[in-house]
Order: C-alpha cells, then sequence, then structure tokens
C-alpha cells in the first residue's frame, strides 16, 4: 500500500468532519453545475466516481438523478467502508484509477475529483475511464492544476492546464468546455468520449 493510499486509509474515520469538506463541496458543485450547462439532457443510468473517498459527491449525483446506479472506486479500504455505511444502496469498490472493476462501456458518466494527482499513472486512469464509459459517455475531471516548472520546483504530481487536455484527448476524450475555479488553483473539464472511426 503506498503512503497516500496508507494517509487516506487513516484519515477514513474523520474525513467527513474535516475542515477541507467545504472547499470539496465547492468543487463538486461547480462540477454539476459545469457539467449540467454541457449536457442539460443528460440522465445516466450508471454514474462513476473514481477516487469517491467516502462517497461525498455521489451522494450529490443521487439526489441529482434518483434512479441512477451509482459506484464509486477508491484505492483506501477505509474510504470505501466509509462510503458503503453513508450511501447504503451505492456500489463501492476497492481498486486503483489503472485497472477500474468494471466491464468494458458499462458506465453513462464518470467523474474524478481532487484525485488524479494521486494516481500513480494518470494517463492509463484515463484510458481506463474511457474503456469504462460507453460511447459518447460523460466524464467530469477536476484537479488542481499549476504550471509544468512549478510542479518540477515543488515534485508535485499536478498536472498543467495543458497536459490535462492533451491526456483527455489522447485517452480518447472530446473536451467540451474547461473552467478554472478557486483562485485559478482547480481546473474542471467536461468531456465525452468520442465515437470509433
Amino acid at each position: 500500500m503506498s503512503d497516500d493510499v496508507k494517509r487516506f486509509d487513516r484519515w477514513s474515520k474523520t474525513y467527513e468532519a474535516c475542515w477541507g469538506q467545504r472547499f470539496f463541496d465547492g468543487v463538486h458543485t461547480r462540477m454539476l453545475d459545469l457539467l449540467e450547462s454541457a449536457a442539460p439532457t443528460l440522465k445516466p443510468s450508471t454514474v462513476l466516481d473514481v477516487g469517491c473517498g467516502t462517497g461525498r459527491l455521489l451522494r450529490k449525483v443521487a439526489a441529482r438523478w434518483p434512479t441512477a446506479r451509482i459506484i464509486g472506486v477508491d484505492a483506501a479500504p477505509g474510504m470505501v467502508e466509509v462510503a458503503k455505511s453513508l450511501a447504503p444502496s451505492g456500489e463501492f469498490h476497492q481498486g486503483f484509477a489503472e485497472s477500474l472493476p468494471l466491464p468494458d462501456a458499462s458506465v453513462d458518466l464518470a467523474f474524478s475529483s481532487i484525485s488524479l494527482h494521486h494516481w500513480r499513472d494518470a494517463s492509463s486512469g484515463m484510458r481506463e475511464m474511457a474503456r469504462v464509459l460507453r460511447p459518447e459517455g460523460w466524464f467530469c475531471l477536476a484537479d488542481p492544476t499549476i504550471p509544468a516548472w512549478l510542479a518540477k520546483v515543488f515534485r508535485s504530481k499536478a498536472k498543467s492546464q495543458s497536459v490535462l487536455r492533451e491526456m483527455l484527448t489522447e485517452a480518447g476524450f472530446e473536451v467540451h468546455c474547461h473552467q478554472t475555479i478557486f483562485t485559478r488553483f482547480v481546473s474542471v473539464f467536461v468531456a465525452s468520449k468520442r465515437l470509433p472511426f
């Protein structure tokens, strides 16, 4: 288990009460609003959140689309256990973005919220998101973004906006809109899976 996963596993019992939830709630609201403006008629039957933590975003999704099947995947077993207790009608799995425990083309809408910079291999994780999405399925991504030179200085795994956009395109997504929030510290992308040629 990596240091990141161990840290989140330990944090799982108090995660819902931490001060940072106000920040995450703001990110989730902006993600859902941007998605709604890009795809106003979207009515997903299956929604996935990768790096779901305690399932906070998925609980908002369930309120917005009550008939949707919600699925969460998180690397930290403790986060998965808390998510199961807070959203018992959801389906939660311990796993990694790079090898999602789902069949091909089984999801209508996928999210990743402030999680990608923790993934072991972000490009591989993006390809997995594309694999599990149905053709023309939607993906909403939010993650901290900083210029590449600053990431090198601070040894950060955060990507630049241009790198995230390029990764989405290379994984088979068409970016429909992009917005920076929280003094340009977080980028939100809404994309759809391109149809095969």
